[in-house]
Order: C-alpha cells, then sequence, then structure tokens
C-alpha cells in the first residue's frame, strides 16, 4: 500500500508509489523566494501627505535638541556618571552577590564572609591560588601565604560542598563524594572519609556502640570505643582494625557534635603496620587541627 516502508533494496519510486527502500527520501532543497517589486511610496500615499509628516518630524526633533541644552543641570551628571555610577556599584557589591574562593562569584542570598579570606572565627586561610576538582562540590587551594601554626604540614585546603574545610597534607588529593560522604587518599594506602548529619545524636559514644553491631569487615576487631577531648566540641573515637585484600588496616573514626543541627566524622585509615609511623601520627594531626565545620 501506497506510504508503506518496505524492507528490500532499490531507489524511491519516482513516479509517486511506495517507497521501496527503508531509507528516507531527501527532499530537494527549497528554491528562494521571487522578491515582488515595490511600488513607489509616492503612489501609496499622496505627496502632500508626506510632506505634512516630515515637517511634523523635523519639529519634534527641534524640540528635543532644546530641551537638552536648556535644561541639562548638576542633578544630571549623578545619573549619567559620575556619583550615580559609584552608588550602583555599592550597591552590587552589598548585595546578594558574594565572592567564592572556588569558583568567582555566586548568588545565594548570604550576607557576606565574616573574615575576609578566612572562616567564621577569623582564621587565616592557608592558600591562595584555585586548584580544585572539576565536577566536585568544593575544591583545592594550595601555596604558603598566610600559613599560621595549626596550617603546618598543609599542602592544599579542600571545602567541600557541605560548607566544611580541611587541610590536606603532600600528596594526598580529593576521590570522590558519595552518600557516605566525601573521600580522600594520600600516601602509602591511608584515606580518609568525611562524613556530616544534620540530625546529630547527642551521645557520640552510645552512637558509635550502637553502630558497631552492624560492623561487618573482614577481621574486625574493636580497640576501643570512647568520648575524646577535641576543640571544645562532643566528641568520641572508634578505633578498629579489619582485613582488606590480605593487608590489615587500622581505623580511628571521630565523631563530633559542632552544633544541633551539625555532627561530622572523620574516619581516617592508615597500614596497621604504619600505625606508630611519624608520617602516619603527622598525618591525622593535620587533618584533624585544620577540620573547620561549615560557618
Amino acid at each position: 500500500a501506497g506510504g508503506t516502508v518496505g524492507s528490500g533494496s532499490g531507489a524511491p519510486n519516482a513516479a509517486g508509489g511506495a517507497r521501496s527502500s527503508g531509507w528516507p527520501v531527501v527532499p530537494p532543497p527549497d528554491l528562494p523566494a521571487r522578491s515582488v517589486p515595490r511600488a513607489p511610496l509616492t503612489d501609496v500615499v499622496p505627496r502632500r501627505t508626506l510632506i505634512v509628516i516630515a515637517v511634523v518630524v523635523a519639529l519634534a526633533v527641534l524640540g528635543t535638541v532644546l530641551a537638552l541644552t536648556l535644561g541639562g543641570g548638576d542633578d544630571d551628571k549623578g545619573a549619567a556618571g559620575g556619583d550615580g555610577g559609584k552608588a550602583v556599584a555599592s550597591a552590587g557589591a552589598s548585595g546578594d552577590t558574594k565572592q567564592d574562593e572556588e569558583s568567582g562569584t555566586r548568588t545565594d542570598g548570604s550576607a557576606s564572609d565574616p573574615a575576609a579570606n578566612g572562616d567564621a572565627n577569623g582564621t587565616p586561610d592557608t592558600g591562595t591560588n584555585a586548584s580544585g576538582e572539576a565536577g566536585d562540590q568544593g575544591g583545592s587551594e594550595s601555596g604558603d601565604a598566610g600559613k599560621s601554626d595549626d596550617d603546618e604540614g598543609v599542602a592544599a585546603t579542600h571545602r567541600g560542598g557541605q560548607g566544611y574545610r580541611i587541610g590536606l597534607p603532600e600528596g594526598w588529593k580529593f576521590a570522590s563524594t558519595g552518600s557516605s560522604g566525601d573521600r580522600f587518599t594520600g600516601p602509602r594506602g591511608q584515606k580518609l572519609l568525611v562524613a556530616w548529619t544534620s540530625t546529630p545524636k547527642g551521645d557520640p559514644v552510645a552512637d558509635w556502640k550502637n553502630q558497631e553491631q552492624y560492623m561487618v569487615r573482614s577481621n574486625y576487631k574493636k580497640i576501643r570505643i570512647e568520648k575524646v577531648g577535641y576543640r571544645g566540641w562532643n566528641a568520641a573515637d572508634w578505633e578498629f582494625t579489619y582485613t582488606d585484600g590480605g593487608t590489615k588496616y587500622r581505623t580511628v573514626d571521630r565523631g563530633f557534635v559542632v552544633n544541633d543541627h551539625q555532627g561530622y566524622a572523620l574516619m581516617y585509615t592508615a597500614k596497621a603496620a604504619d600505625w606508630g609511623d611519624d608520617l602516619r601520627r603527622d598525618t591525622w594531626r593535620t587533618l584533624s587541627k585544620t577540620f573547620e565545620p561549615k560557618s
């Protein structure tokens, strides 16, 4: 029947019948439309009417020129530039646009940072040059400018998409982000998971003990679950060992409550054989000292 796509081969039926191939026929390009000559304007509009229109337009132009020449004053300078331009720039700088160290400016409706290039407590930033990961909800900054004693051992500062900040030692890098949190990798098999919650439990020790019953890691062995002093926050450490791929690892998972709506965990892992090394101790010290929650 006409219009049916066939399964055989061959050219389209030029006589207008059914196509004999499954391939569509490409139509020829449209021809350009012919231009229709226009009649002279004087043939459509009477000559007297055209003269009247020309006089009206000339008078309107003359009136505009006189108004601009005679009516200009000091008030117009602000609108055209000068102080008027300054007012526009000031409003733009103090409105909803905030400078972000990672990706330029963003509009988020929030107030400006309480401390320039620092956190809510006025801690100076640890870097100046952006070197973040594309696709991550955060970034990294590297450099030596403005370092404090707490920043010793920091090669780059990572700013997570959640809003936290943490200093990364030499050789560390952001790996991925997911439902569990942000993952980082370091030299010699070291790993870090930064997790967070907006509904923290009031007792981190009890919370760790409750979660331990669900631990399924190979050759898991608890070392301790205990309350620790950590920068004035309600904190507890869960330390344990396990085996992965024939290698024994040791982990300390530090959970802490910052406030009623912010809780974090720093889950740091290294090979058990390296646990007593200076590199391992210095790395954990740097990670735990430089972490700053969302402000």
